[in-house]
C-alpha cells in the first residue's frame, strides 16, 4: 500500500513539473515561463541593451538604467504602476542574443512583445 501511495505521488509530482515547461507564445521563437518571457534577437548583447534602453523610453517607462558589454547586458526600469522592468541580454551565438523580459511578479506578455518589437525596431537603425 506505501509503494502505491509514492508511486502515485511520483506520477502527480511529475505531472505537475512537466506542466511547468516553458508555453509557446503567437510569436516564433518565443517563450512565457513563469511569467518571464524569452527571444532571440539579432545583434550583439552591446547593441540590443541600447535599443532596449531606447525600446524602454519609447514605451515611457520610468527610472531606466542600461548597462551592457560585448556578451550581455541589462536594463531595469519601472512601469506607470511601480512593477520592475528588468530585461536581461546574453549572447547566444555570433550576433545572436537570448533577450529575457520580466515584468512585476507575474509578467505581462503583451508589453513584453511590444518591447522586444521595439528593440527590434531599434536595432534595424544602430
Amino acid at each position: 500500500m506505501k509503494l502505491a501511495i509514492f508511486a502515485i505521488g511520483v506520477l502527480s509530482a511529475g505531472f505537475l513539473l512537466a506542466n511547468l515547461t516553458a508555453c509557446k507564445t503567437e510569436t516564433p521563437g518565443a517563450t512565457e515561463t513563469l511569467g518571464v518571457y524569452s527571444t532571440m534577437v539579432a545583434g550583439a548583447p552591446d547593441k540590443v541593451t541600447a535599443a532596449a534602453q531606447k525600446a524602454a523610453a519609447d514605451l515611457k517607462l520610468t527610472d531606466i538604467v542600461g548597462n551592457g558589454t560585448k556578451v550581455d547586458g541589462k536594463v531595469t526600469a519601472k512601469n506607470a504602476q511601480g512593477d520592475a522592468v528588468t530585461i536581461d541580454i546574453e549572447q547566444a551565438g555570433e550576433g545572436v542574443s537570448k533577450v529575457t523580459i520580466h515584468i512585476g511578479l507575474t509578467g505581462d506578455e503583451a508589453v513584453s512583445k511590444q518591447l522586444v518589437d521595439r528593440i527590434k525596431s531599434h536595432l534595424s537603425w544602430l
